[in-house]
């Protein structure tokens, strides 16, 4: 099978190029070669493009160059997947596109679904929700939302944390924003079976467990740091609220956690609990020192 992956250099499409090059021929489409953000480059790579589905995670995902361009991310996160869906529908090719949690508001504290209503706080999450919408008048084509993703293809802010700890320094994170993360190991596998069993429609993509804050996360890292000796003793992470955060222009949804129902039937069981993930996480990285 070929399989065609935007966004290389960002850490999903690293993951899932990885992934895939073990078993089918991947296409990679990096921005070189398909800047979304031009439509000529886009069009040009299209052209020229056989395969047999394709895979686009690339987006602009900083909420804050979103806030300050939303051209251009209206551009890269819904002009562009609309033009992709156009072409893969004259095609007959299945697109998966990914969107983010980002789309939900954050004012309900219940594990969200994917029948419930999208309310977008920020020019991200409205971007994002335009370009799922274009995706998805296709009845061939899959979106999968993602939330708080980590994994070895490019720092995040679990690697942040563990930096910090392991050089002794002072821990600080927000403790009243709430979600779900997602390694991006699982997050691979879970798109060869979508794949595989021509899944279609919306699906929610993270772990299991309660719902946890970024504070939350940072208390897990260390531990699980401390458990495999990577330091003496676990550290205290101060908390902060979201307001407190002046770096962040941009609004932030409070709650976004989301029910995986529907990904767990096709992989055929819930995903594992996030805390397992990062455990396993952390121990790689500690075995990587």
């Amino acid at each position: 099978m070929r399989i065609a992956v935007t966004g290389t250099t960002g850490r999903v499409g690293a993951a899932l190029v990885k992934y895939f090059s073990a078993s089918h021929k991947v296409v990679p489409l990096s921005r070189q070669i398909c800047d979304l953000a031009d439509p000529r480059s886009l069009a040009k790579a299209l052209d020229h493009l056989e395969c047999d589905v394709f895979i686009n995670p690339a987006a602009v995902t900083s909420l804050e160059v979103c806030e300050d361009a939303p051209a251009l991310a209206m551009r890269v996160n819904a002009e562009a997947p609309e033009e992709i869906a156009a072409w893969a529908s004259r095609r007959g090719v299945p697109l998966v596109h990914f969107s983010t949690d980002y789309v939900f508001g954050g004012e309900s504290e219940q594990l969200l679904n994917e029948t419930d209503i999208p309310c977008p706080v920020n020019v991200y999450g409205q971007s994002k929700l335009a370009g799922e919408l274009a995706v998805l008048s296709s009845t061939q084509n899959s979106v999968i939302r993602v939330s708080w993703v980590f994994g070895p293809e490019k720092p995040s802010f679990i690697d942040q944390i563990f930096q910090s700890a392991l050089a002794g320094e002072s821990l600080t994170a927000v403790a009243d924003k709430f979600s779900l993360p997602l390694y991006t190991l699982d997050l691979a596998d879970w798109v060869r079976h979508l794949i595989e069993q021509k899944s279609t429609g919306i699906f929610h993509a993270c772990h299991s467990g309660t719902p946890v804050s970024w504070h939350g996360i940072a208390v897990a890292v260390v531990e699980e740091m401390a458990t495999c000796g990577a330091i003496s003793k676990v550290p205290i992470v101060a908390k902060k609220t979201l307001s407190e955060m002046t770096s962040f222009r941009a609004s932030r949804p409070c709650y976004t956690a989301m029910s995986t129902h529907r990904l767990s039937e096709v992989i055929g069981q819930p995903p594992r609990p996030w805390r397992v993930a990062l455990s396993e996480y952390i121990c790689q990285q500690i075995l990587c020192l």
